[in-house]
Parts: structure tokens; C-alpha cells; sequence
């Protein structure tokens, strides 16, 4: 432990660059974006944390200055009053950012009725309500705003001594609350926020009592509010919500066990001397003197168990002598761990971290303050006396001013909400094509397609169609093969992962999608923004739709002629149950398809792809037809995508268009039913502008976050790689706030770099000409032939860097393909002598060209080379990335670290965030445990590869994939082969395999998985019954049944050598007189290719002669060097049942592995390793073991056993 926190510190000490350079704002400019609640802290859009600090007015004569500056419902002067002293008391020079609001009964209640009190409403008139909020409330409010004011507005009057659930003040504040929601003014108005009653005393609880103390009481507070919270939500009011305690709002325990639902939830506390076990004035005028100890035991009891899951703001709070009978509170300021108040109190929020706070003295007051001690011998005064607390709140609230305070939010934000309801497509201006979009409750998800890029098939959330975020990137990698990891002169442009169908059943997601090279796959998770479990398909199903119709699973896939499969719960075909459904009519092409049961129809919702392409619809009452079709929409190109029910009932779909270099983009339309059939848009043609869908409520703009200072432990949701990336090779933790990377490979072309980090090119509506990508690299430690820069990534490409050439670090731009044989271009500019450069690329999606620019200061940025044409070209087959990049030329062990990247036109971090940094913890750093997917037995068919996902667990429960970043130690490597996650089986035999991984704090953890090799194996996962047509295998009983005329065995993508052996040799079970059966071995890649074929007939023993093998009705001799598929043919429907089959040189055919060959070694040679996978002992007798080892829990030869004293 000693070693892992000695590196923690280390790893402190290199934040500390964060720490120290903070660019402080000037106050009057103090930017004021919308701020939110992110578990206990109020937020900034950045994550930024925020703690407000201000002060309070109540608009009613008395309270401001007892009648003497206006009355009788004066609204003009009251405004003008009011308003003044708000600018007086910014002109004082407070550092205030919040004004608590209160909507003071005395314009709500009917004039000339009595009332006892604030909490007597018998005489609210909701019509005058209504009327003041208009002309007074929201008049100074929004005078706050102007001002830089965050506003907290609070209900008229106070709470009656005692409360319950649904009686007469719970129904008052909920028709208070509900039309304030619902006001167009300050709904959802970033800057105003609402606190929801005011001092609660006590509750009626489950036993009958009125009470405070009680859990049971907490409880039916939490009914009593939720309903408030409930009605104002419904409007589609997001406001921040300060929800009071008991207790006059001092108390608060019970909703830690207990708490509001919902989001942007704080709670609103009040705090005078005396309560929670402050310091304050006896009757007598003297004062307790517990100071701080009682005090932070009080608020830990009262306070802390709600501020440790949700920000707090003190409403009500100050404090003064009794002599100068200005405050509420009466106590003095003190000293810390003294006695007295004021700084005890500051000491207990600063501390807590997540505390907004005012002072309650009256604006008339504040506004007078002067920041000027009493001179020598004169008497202090209110406002002047330290142990009152203007003076000292007001230097510390100067000091507040330097620290968590908001930061202003970006300029551009690609969204396609018009704020006024309506919405225009596209409805998001980035490549996000192919999508399938289903609703879970209230939230819709809309996955897409990522070809190449990982982690992938990224999936989206919305809660009204139009603002979408990201949820997750669901596909860690599909193979760890030579083309997906860039090697050999492979790659996979263009291919991968496309096309996926998303659907939810039974409280699991699942992800559908086929591969051109590898098949099909299926994610499935219950947790869809946390881990997903990956399967490979014994079937592929091109352009896939997917549909839970009660206890049966249907696919529809195909191009051209569309097919519709049953599947079983192993998403397997079963068998007669896979049929051609409907042919293309219009033109070929169909394809893009989604399935759907909708009333008494089944609907199967494609498209003619290509160009141009349109929608089209097939609908029938059975599953497999027949199924008559109707065009749907032939406009812009939009096409291809899903259909979905809102929860008021009406119909959308989302399609896409394609748009030019940028990609295809998402286009939402509207859906009519009309004789049971769906029409799209409008008169037949796409709509551009429209209401957005009616979801049941109204919800806030979101944009999709593209700016990056990699402060996380995790790269953001917008990020992906191209191909896999070496998980070695890159770092967010060793510079922090950092993205380092290192050169990956060795290489003359950025396409074929790995480690090449994107992110989708956004349009922005509001300047189509300008999508900036800049980044700040710090490039010191790059090393001789390295290139690293800023690309726009397409085919073809270009990019801004730095290239090192004979020890000189100079600029380069580069233009070059992917595929075609166009020349590649470079341009090499000046030598960098600074270890810093700031690389541009702006892209124009009106001309579809981009720029390429540097600068040394990032202020004034310089262009290098021509600009870029930029195509969409198939051969990449996905929108123009910005593409950050670092690769070597000459060997590899350089590295630069990228501080950020911004979209924004200008763009400084200390602008923008503060100087904390909470990206990373002990916890989340400190690796626990290894695990892989699936099961640490491993058997693989005898040359083929398999591909483990190996993932590593860390303290605070997070989990990554590091397959491509831990150490593989292969003991039998002339059987197994293992190069990042990819397993390959050479020959027949086994081997063991330790991986281990060090953690970023220094932590080394080990796991063992055993590989074992078999060249013909008869278990259900290896043998494949469905080569050709769909048939089925029984482990158990070694019985395989063909589809008609089909095909079962074993198919060998990478072909296996046989030829060592000279005979293969299969024992039958059953005689195979009347099933056609024979036994066929094929030696190219193609089920196609032609066949040795051996009749099996009633022969209980198949041989074939390895060497003279020939297809059939051919001359032509099979090669057993590359054998690719051995297995049955047969009729179909009939039992093969398989004894074994086997290799051997054996002229009598004996199997070389019978039981009679085999010699039992009683007391073999074994490894053996600790329980978590460090080895401590090769090739040692295992008697020795059990006699030397002292006692624990070992490995020893793959047995785990238990060593006892």
C-alpha cells in the first residue's frame, strides 16, 4: 500500500499545474449561463462547481423601511425602490451573485381582510397572484438578471405551524407553483430558480401526531412536497427546485433516507444562532460558548446527511450583537474554534464544499455599506462592526468572488430546437446515419452507425425526439484481427459495424448488427449506460430488424429479397422457420429494414437505398405474408430508419438524408395513420420546420458536447477511435488533464496510424460556413520522423502538424488518400522552437472545403497549404472527422501531450473552467481485478482465433476494457498464439495463458485463462450444424440434423494445415443408409468451392486418404495444407450421430489419443500460482507442492486447491 500511495501523491503533485493559473473575471461581467444540479454540487454547463452568495428583498411596505418609501400597492415606486437597491448595493461593492425573491403576500392577499399572520391564507386571491407576479415579480426579477443576479423565488407567506399531506396549504402551493411553472417567463429561464415553502414547523405523520423528529414524519414530507415537485415537472419546468425541512428549516435527516425525486433537486436550509448547536445570545445578553465543535456536531446531525448526495442553500441566515437590534440572530462573528457565530459557520460550509449562502439584512442596510473602518475612537456601528455580519460577510464574500463561480457557456452548440416549439431538420447536424430508435418509459434511445470506430454503435438519448445526449458507445471492438487493430497492411474502412437494430424486451436492450467480414453480433445489457455483454451469431442478418412479438423473436434482413427468421432464446434460427417474405418492386436495392407489430399488421419498414433513395412500407396480418407494399416518401433523399409512439400516442419517424461531406444526418418526420397505412410528413413530402412531437410535457435544449480539456479519467461519449487503439499507447492520467499519446507504430501514412483519435464534424445553423477544430499539444517529447497534428479525415485527407527532421520540429501539411492512387502531398513549413503549438482546421459544410491553420499563441492563427475538397467518398463510408493524431516514421517511443480541444472560435481554458480538478480519485484509479468475458476454460477449434475482452475493475466500481494494454505470458506458444486479445489455435493441444495488467497507480493484478486447442470437437459451441441451411446439434448425444440439403461441421476461417497426418477418420453412431449423408472436406474459403465428398451409407467408419483427396466429379486434388470446412452433408431431417472424429498416421486409422494410448503420470510436472495469477513455481512435481507450500489458496495445474496448517 505504501508503494500505491506514494504514486497517488505523485500523481497529486502533477494536478497542481492545474492549480495555480486561474484567470479571474471582473465582476460586472459576471457571466450568468443556466446552472444545474450534478449530484451535490451546483454546476456550470462545464461541470464547474458553483456556490452562490447573496442577499434578499420582500416587496411589501413594511419590510421596506416600515411604509416610509411607498405603499398602497404602488407598483411603480415599489419597482423603482427595490430596483435601486439593487443597484446601490452593487455600487457598494458586494460581490453578490443570487437575490432570494420573495413574493410577499401583501399583493396576493384581498385587500381589507384580516388575516393572523403570513401563514394564514385565507384571504390569497389566486387572480391578484397572478396579476403581481406579472407586474411585480417577475419585473424584478428580471431587473436581477440585468444585474448578474441568479434569482431564488419563493411563495407568499409562510408555512402554519403545523402541515399534512393534500390538506389546504399543500393544494395552495401546488396551484402557486403549477402556474409559476407553467409561466412562459420563467419557465425554464436559466437564471431563476424557485425555493418551494417557506419554515415547515411540523408535519402530521403515519401515527397521527405532528411532528418533526421522526423518520415517519420525513417520510410523509417528502409526499407532501413530491407533489409539488410532481406539478410543477409536468409543465416542463427544469428549474432548479430548493425543497425546506422541518423544523423552521433546520432539519433534515429524514431525507437522506428518503429524498425528493427527481433532477436539479437542492434543499433550502434556514440557519440562525442558537439552532444546530450554534453559539448565541441568551436572554440574560450573555452568550453560550461551545464555538465550533457543537455547532459542526449539530449541522453533521441536521445538514450533512442531505449534503452529502445534494447541493444546499441557506436562505435565511445572519447574525449581530443584540445591542444593535438590526439581525435576526443575535451573536457576534468570533474566531474560529472559538466561540461566537460567523466564523464557525463559515468554516462549516466552506468545508462541506456545497453550500450557497446570503445574509438576511435588509437591502436598505447592505446598501448603505461602506467598506471604511470607524476611525480611531469612533463607535462601530452595524455596519461597521466585525462581530456583526455585514462587515465580515461582505471581504468574504469578495474572496468567494475568486472562486466557484459560473463560467460562461460555449457559443457553439449545434441544436435544432427553435426554443419556441418548433424544431428544424436536420434534427441533428452530424453524422448519425442508419438510426433505430425505440422508447423505454420516457426516454427514447436512437442508435447509429460507426462503421470503424471504437468504442461504437453509439447510442443517443432524448425526452422529446429533438434535443438528443449521448448514453453510451455500447461496442468496445468487434475482432481484435489484423484489420480492425491496423496491422499487416490490413484495415477495415468502409466495413464494420453498420446498420444495428435496438430493441428492449423485458427489461434488456439488445443490439443487433452483421459485419460484411466477420457476421453477426448481439450486445445485451439491462443497464444500457453500463456494461454490455457481446456475442457472435452462428448467423448473420444483413440490414437487420427486430421484433419481440410475446414469446417469439423475429428478424427481418436481407438486400433485394427480404426474409423473415424465427429465432431461439440463443438468437439461432430455427429451424423452417427462415423464409423469403417480399421482393423488391420499384428497384433494386431494397434494403434498411425494421419490423414491426402495429394493431392487428405487421409492418416491415424499409428503403430503396442509393441515390436517390426513398421510403418504403409492407404490411400484412401474418408474419411471413403475403405482404403488399406502399411508397411512402420520395423527397430529399430521407430515407431508412424506425418508427416510434410517443406517449401521448402520436406517430414519428426518424430517417436520414445524406448531406455531403459531413455525413448523413438524422430527419425527424411526422407519421398519420390512414387506412392502416403510414404517411410521412406533409402532402407527401418531408417537412423542414414543424412542432416538435408532444411527449406529455415540454423538456430544455441539449446540445451535443464536442469541446474536451481531458480532466476525466474517461474520454467523453463524443470521442472515438479510428480501428482499435493500442490501450499502451495512451493516457489520460500520466500528464493530468492531459491527453497523452504516444506513437503507436511504425508507418509513412496517417490512415494507416493507430491510436488516431475522432470525433464527428458538426454543422452549426447558425454559421454553416465555420466548424472550428482547434488544439493546444504540447510536443517536447517527440522524437525524430514523428508526426503529429489535426487532420479532417475522409477520403481523401489533410492535416496540420509537426514533423520532426533532423532533430527540428517543423511544420507540415499533408494531403493524402485512403485508397485510390492519387499522390499524397506535403508541404513542409517553418521550425517550432516553442514547446507548444496551437493546430486549426476550420471546416465550411456551405463550399464542403476546410482550412488548415497555426498559431504560437493562440491568438492569432496563420494558414498553411491549400484547402482541403472535402468528399464523402464509400471507401471510408463515414462523415468528415476531426482526427487528433501522433505516429512515428522512423521507430516508435515518442509521444506529445493534447491539453484540449475546442469547436469554439476562441477559446482559453481558464476561461472557461475553473481550477479544480475532481476528474480522478484514489478509488478511481486503484485496479482491484482482472476479469475477461466469458469463461476462463477456453476451447477453440484448432485453427481458428477467438477474441476475449479482458477487463479490468477498479475501486469505485468502474470498469474498462484493456484488452489491448495487458501482458499476455502464452506457456505453449507452438499451440496457442495471443497478440492483444486475439486468441489463435495452431494445433491440436492446450496451453495456459497469465495476463496481467499495471494500474495507473503502479498496482499489478494477474488472471489465468487455459486455451485448449481441438481440431474436431463435438460441443455445441464449436460444432456449427448450420454451415449451410439451418440445422441443429445435440452435444449430449453427438446427433447432428441438417437442413435440407444442408451442411453441418467445422468451418476454419484461417484453414488449418493437415498435412502432418495422413488420414482423418469419422466413427458413425446410426446407419446412414437412407439420409444421403456424406462426409465432405474443402480446401478454399467457399461453402461454393466444391467438395472431397465420402458417402457414408451404413458404414460405421469413414477414412479419407489426406493425399489424395479430390472433388467431386473432378480431377482436381484437394491441398491439406489449408483445409477449410469438414463436416456432413445430407438430405435434411434425419439423425447423424457422430462417434468422434480424429487425425492419424496410424495405417490400421487407430486414434492416436484413444484412452489405451494415453500413460497417467500420478504425480505430474505443474505450475503453480497465487489465487490472483502470479506464478510461483514452474514444472515442479505436485507432491512437492503440497509438501513446501505454506497454507493459502494456490493454483497448481489448473486445479485451485487449499493448502491447510
Amino acid at each position: 500500500m505504501k508503494n500505491i500511495t506514494n504514486v497517488f501523491y505523485e500523481f497529486l503533485i502533477a494536478l497542481c499545474c492545474l492549480m495555480f493559473s486561474s484567470t479571474l473575471w471582473a465582476w460586472e461581467d459576471m457571466p450568468m449561463p443556466r446552472l444545474h444540479v450534478e449530484g451535490r454540487y451546483l454546476v456550470d454547463p462545464h461541470g464547474n462547481k458553483v456556490n452562490l452568495h447573496g442577499f434578499a428583498q420582500t416587496y411589501s411596505p413594511w419590510f421596506n423601511e416600515m411604509g416610509q418609501k411607498w405603499d398602497n400597492y404602488d407598483v411603480a415606486k415599489c419597482l423603482k425602490y427595490n430596483q435601486g437597491l439593487i443597484d446601490d448595493i452593487i455600487d457598494a461593492g458586494w460581490k453578490m451573485n443570487f437575490l432570494r425573491l420573495h413574493m410577499d403576500p401583501y399583493w396576493s392577499n384581498s385587500p381589507g381582510i384580516h388575516v393572523e399572520g403570513e401563514n394564514d391564507i385565507s384571504a390569497f386571491d389566486f387572480n391578484r397572484f397572478k396579476t403581481y407576479l406579472d407586474r411585480v415579480f417577475i419585473p424584478m426579477a428580471e431587473y436581477a438578471v440585468s444585474k448578474r443576479l441568479y434569482v431564488v423565488m419563493r411563495p407568499p407567506g409562510v408555512c402554519p405551524e403545523k402541515i399534512a399531506v393534500g390538506d389546504e396549504y399543500n393544494q395552495y402551493l401546488i396551484k402557486v407553483w403549477t402556474h409559476v411553472a407553467q409561466h412562459p417567463k420563467l419557465k425554464n429561464h436559466p437564471n431563476i430558480m424557485f425555493e418551494l415553502a417557506n419554515e415547515p414547523i411540523n408535519i402530521l405523520g403515519p401515527d397521527g401526531t405532528y411532528g418533526a423528529g421522526s423518520q415517519g414524519h420525513f417520510d410523509k414530507l417528502k409526499e407532501y412536497f413530491q407533489s409539488v415537485v410532481d406539478g410543477m415537472r409536468a409543465q416542463g419546468c427544469d428549474n432548479i427546485l430548493w425543497i425546506p425541512g422541518l423544523g423552521y428549516q433546520g432539519l433534515y435527516k429524514g431525507f437522506a433516507v428518503n429524498p425528493i425525486e427527481g433532477e436539479n433537486i437542492g434543499y433550502a436550509v434556514h440557519l440562525y444562532p442558537g439552532w444546530m448547536g450554534s453559539d448565541g445570545e441568551n436572554g440574560d445578553g450573555g452568550s453560550s460558548t461551545g464555538g465550533y465543535e457543537p455547532f459542526q456536531q449539530g449541522w453533521d446531525d441536521s445538514v450533512a446527511p442531505v449534503a452529502t448526495f445534494a447541493p444546499i442553500m441557506i436562505t435565511e441566515m445572519d447574525w449581530a450583537p443584540s445591542k444593535y437590534n438590526a439581525s435576526w440572530g443575535k451573536a457576534h462573528t468570533g474566531t474560529f474554534g472559538g466561540p461566537g457565530f460567523g466564523a464557525n459557520m463559515k468554516h462549516i460550509v466552506d468545508n462541506s464544499g456545497n453550500v450557497s449562502w446570503l445574509i438576511f439584512t435588509g437591502a436598505d442596510l447592505l446598501a448603505k455599506f461602506k467598506d471604511t473602518p470607524p476611525a480611531e475612537g469612533e463607535a462601530y456601528t452595524f455596519l461597521t462592526d466585525p462581530e456583526a455580519c455585514p462587515w465580515p460577510t461582505y471581504h468574504w464574500y469578495q474572496e468567494y468572488a475568486k472562486e466557484n463561480y459560473p463560467r460562461p457557456d460555449f457559443t457553439y452548440q449545434s441544436h435544432s430546437d427553435n426554443g419556441d416549439g418548433t424544431y428544424t431538420n436536420p434534427v441533428i447536424f452530424g453524422d448519425f446515419p442508419d438510426p433505430d430508435v425505440i422508447r423505454v418509459g420516457d426516454v427514447y434511445y436512437m442508435v447509429s452507425t460507426t462503421m470503424y470506430i471504437f468504442p461504437g454503435a453509439t447510442i443517443l438519448k432524448s425526452y422529446d425526439l429533438v434535443n438528443w445526449e449521448y448514453c453510451c458507445n455500447p461496442l468496445e471492438r468487434i475482432e481484435a484481427s489484423d484489420g480492425y487493430n491496423l496491422e499487416n497492411g490490413q484495415n477495415r474502412y468502409s466495413r464494420g459495424q453498420w446498420a444495428t437494430a435496438l430493441q428492449y424486451h423485458d427489461g434488456k436492450f439488445y443490439l443487433l448488427f452483421t459485419t460484411l467480414d466477420e457476421g453477426g453480433y448481439l450486445l445485451t445489457t439491462t443497464d444500457i449506460e453500463g456494461e454490455w455483454e457481446k456475442k457472435k451469431l452462428n448467423d448473420g442478418f444483413y440490414d437487420c430488424g427486430l421484433l419481440f412479438d410475446n414469446d417469439k423473436i423475429y428478424v427481418v434482413y436481407g438486400i433485394n429479397q427480404l426474409r423473415i427468421a424465427e429465432l431461439d432464446a440463443d438468437f439461432n434460427k430455427i429451424p423452417g422457420n427462415d423464409k423469403d417474405v417480399v421482393k423488391w418492386s420499384f428497384r433494386e436495392g431494397l434494403e434498411g429494414s425494421r419490423l414491426y407489430k402495429i394493431g392487428e399488421y405487421y409492418y416491415i419498414y424499409s428503403t430503396y437505398g442509393g441515390w436517390p433513395a426513398f421510403q418504403t412500407v409492407f404490411r400484412s396480418k401474418d408474419i411471413y405474408g403475403p405482404y403488399e407494399e406502399k411508397k411512402l416518401i420520395d423527397d430529399d433523399n430521407i430515407h431508412q430508419g424506425a418508427l416510434v409512439e410517443t406517449q401521448t400516442g402520436e406517430w414519428w419517424t426518424m430517417l436520414f438524408y445524406d448531406k455531403g461531406a459531413y455525413g448523413r444526418f438524422p430527419n425527424l418526420q411526422p407519421v398519420k395513420w390512414v387506412d392502416g397505412w403510414p404517411e410521412i410528413g406533409e402532402n407527401g413530402k418531408g417537412v423542414t420546420t414543424y412542432r416538435k412531437p408532444d411527449v406529455g410535457r415540454e423538456y430544455p435544449i441539449k446540445s451535443l458536447p464536442t469541446n474536451d480539456n481531458f480532466r476525466h479519467y474517461k474520454l467523453g461519449l463524443q470521442w472515438g477511435w479510428n480501428h482499435n487503439a493500442d490501450r499502451s499507447k495512451w493516457s489520460l492520467t500520466e500528464h493530468a488533464g492531459y491527453l497523452r499519446l504516444y506513437t503507436a507504430n511504425v508507418t509513412d501514412s496517417l490512415h494507416k496510424a493507430k491510436n488516431t483519435l475522432t470525433q464527428r464534424i458538426l454543422g452549426y445553423p447558425q454559421d454553416l460556413e465555420h466548424s472550428y477544430g482547434t488544439v493546444r499539444m504540447e510536443i517536447g517529447k517527440m522524437q525524430e520522423g514523428d508526426v503529429a497534428g489535426l487532420a479532417v479525415f475522409q477520403d481523401p485527407y489533410a492535416f496540420i502538424g509537426i514533423k520532426v527532421i533532423d532533430g527540428q520540429k517543423r511544420l507540415v501539411y499533408t494531403t493524402a488518400p485512403v485508397v485510390s492512387s492519387a499522390a499524397k502531398s506535403e508541404q513542409i513549413g517553418e521550425v517550432v522552437t516553442e514547446p507548444v503549438i496551437y493546430l486549426r482546421a476550420i471546416a465550411n459544410y456551405s463550399t464542403s472545403k476546410a482550412g488548415f491553420y497555426y498559431s504560437l499563441d493562440n491568438k492569432t492563427y496563420t494558414k498553411l497549404g491549400d484547402d482541403l475538397n472535402m468528399k464523402y467518398d464509400l471507401t471510408v463510408f463515414t462523415g468528415n472527422k476531426f482526427a487528433i493524431f501522433n505516429y512515428a516514421t522512423v521507430q516508435t517511443g515518442g509521444y506529445v501531450d493534447v491539453d484540449w480541444f475546442s469547436t469554439e472560435p476562441e477559446f482559453d481554458e481558464e476561461f472557461y473552467f475553473d481550477d479544480s480538478f475532481e476528474g480522478y480519485s484514489e478509488e478511481s484509479l486503484t485496479l482491484t481485478e482482472l476479469t475477461i468475458d466469458g469463461d476462463e476454460e477456453l476451447t477453440l477449434l484448432t485453427g481458428s482465433s477467438s477474441t476475449i475482452t479482458v477487463k479490468g475493475i477498479y475501486t469505485d466500481g468502474h470498469t474498462e476494457d484493456i484488452t489491448m494494454a495487458v501482458d499476455y505470458e502464452n506457456q505453449n506458444p507452438d499451440v496457442i498464439r495471443v497478440t492483444n486479445g486475439r486468441i489463435m489455435a495452431l494445433q491440436d493441444g492446450e496451453s495456459d495463458i497469465i495476463i496481467s495488467y499495471k494500474g495507473p497507480l503502479g498496482d499489478r493484478q494477474s488472471l489465468k485463462i487455459h486455451v485448449t486447442s481441438s481440431t474436431f470437437p463435438l460441443t455445441a459451441e464449436l460444432f456449427n450444424p448450420n454451415i449451410w441451411e439451418t440445422g441443429s446439434f445435440d452435444e449430449n448425444t453427438h446427433t447432428l440434423v441438417t437442413g435440407q440439403y444442408g451442411f453441418g461441421g467445422w468451418w476454419y476461417d484461417n484453414g488449418i494445415d493437415l498435412s502432418e497426418y495422413k488420414y482423418v477418420v469419422a466413427k458413425m453412431g446410426n446407419d446412414n443408409s437412407n439420409n444421403g449423408a456424406s462426409f465432405r472436406l474443402f480446401d478454399e474459403n467457399s461453402y461454393w468451392s466444391g467438395a472431397a465428398e465420402y458417402e457414408v451409407k451404413n458404414s460405421k467408419q469413414v477414412v479419407v486418404d489426406l493425399n489424395n483427396m479430390y472433388k467431386s466429379n473432378s480431377k482436381v486434388k484437394l491441398d491439406p495444407s489449408h483445409i477449410y470446412g469438414v463436416g456432413f452433408w445430407s438430405f435434411g431431417g434425419s439423425p447423424i450421430i457422430i462417434d468422434k472424429v480424429y487425425l492419424t498416421n496410424s495405417d490400421d486409422y487407430e486414434d492416436p489419443t484413444g484412452i489405451e494410448d494415453v500413460t497417467v503420470d500420478k504425480d505430474p510436472l505443474v505450475d503453480v500460482y497465487t489465487i490472483t495469477g502470479i506464478k510461483l513455481r514452474t514444472q515442479v512435481r505436485r507432491s512437492e507442492v503440497i509438501r513446501e507450500l505454506p497454507a493459502g489458496i494456490y493454483i497448481v495445474g489448473r486445479e485451485k486447491i487449499a493448502i491447510l496448517e
